[in-house]
């Protein structure tokens, strides 16, 4: 809103010195001059931000002074043959592909301060308390500024490595010593819209979706693992995950599977 105001000042001063020049709105150079500022303000805004207006309205307006929930995180999608990795959350009882909330870094408390922004203390780990996770509370004024910031990537995490490493290292799901070097594929960033959530109040998800490339050593203990059952991790189809576990053979539910997984599939939201 401050920076709305700002670029307003220049052509609302042509304006009013036009009307004391004048007498008159309309007729002195200084207020035309102004006139066309603000249209083509208005213009660059709209063309720059046309599919973003109903964001905008919500955030800057319908809930300003409500406090908005986000969760940004990345996923893996891990496919071997017709089938892709999801390993056991450690929070809760489904599968979903590898991947966590990205961590601030130290800095970030700038932008928290001056944002307004309050951590989400909600979620705790097997080490405690989840601490610098990008889960937080921000107000709906702030929402946008703190979206620019993230996507500045200034001050926080920017790899996958981490999560990789704590799910599928760490656990000895995979041998670390040929997974210590990855390549994957940046594929897309899923934003869900502003939701209604189950712990009460609104809330946003953002997930950044990778592909792992595979090397040629890498493949063969993928496939040695797809031979292995485990309840940490289990290999399904793009048809399990569609379903969000549902096995229409079998006729009921074979696997509880996180509702993201579907959106890294597909690479969007859905309902």
């Amino acid at each position: 809103m401050k920076n709305i105001l700002a670029k307003l000042s220049v052509p609302m001063v042509l304006v009013a010195v036009g009307f004391f020049d004048k007498h008159n709105l309309y007729e002195s150079s200084y207020s035309r001059a102004g006139y066309v500022i603000i249209l083509t303000l208005l213009v660059n805004f709209l063309y720059e931000n046309y599919n973003k207006l109903g964001f905008f309205f919500l955030t800057k307006m319908l809930y300003r002074e409500k406090e908005i929930r986000l969760s940004i995180s990345y996923l893996f999608r891990i496919q071997v043959e017709n089938e892709y990795l999801l390993v056991k959350s450690r929070t809760r009882n489904y599968f979903q592909p590898v991947g966590g909330c990205y961590k601030t870094l130290p800095g970030s408390e700038k932008i928290y301060e001056k944002l307004e922004v309050r951590p989400d203390r909600k979620f705790e780990t097997e080490k405690g308390i989840a601490k610098n996770d990008l889960r937080v509370y921000v107000k709906g004024k702030n929402v946008i500024e703190f979206f620019k910031w993230y996507d500045s990537k200034e001050d926080r995490e920017t790899s996958p490595w981490r999560e990789f490493c704590e799910e599928l290292l760490t656990t000895k799901i995979l041998p670390g010593w040929d997974f210590r070097y990855i390549d994957y594929k940046f594929k897309k960033t899923i934003k869900t819209p502003i939701i209604d959530l189950n712990m009460k109040g609104k809330g946003m998800f953002v997930y950044d979706v990778f592909d792992l490339v595979i090397n040629n050593e890498q493949l063969p203990i993928l496939k040695k693992l797809k031979e292995n059952s485990s309840e940490d991790y289990i290999w399904v189809t793009d048809e399990i995950i569609q379903s969000l576990g549902h096995d229409a053979g079998a006729k009921g539910f074979k696997y509880e599977i996180a509702p993201h997984t579907k959106y890294a599939q597909n690479l969007k939201w859905s309902k």
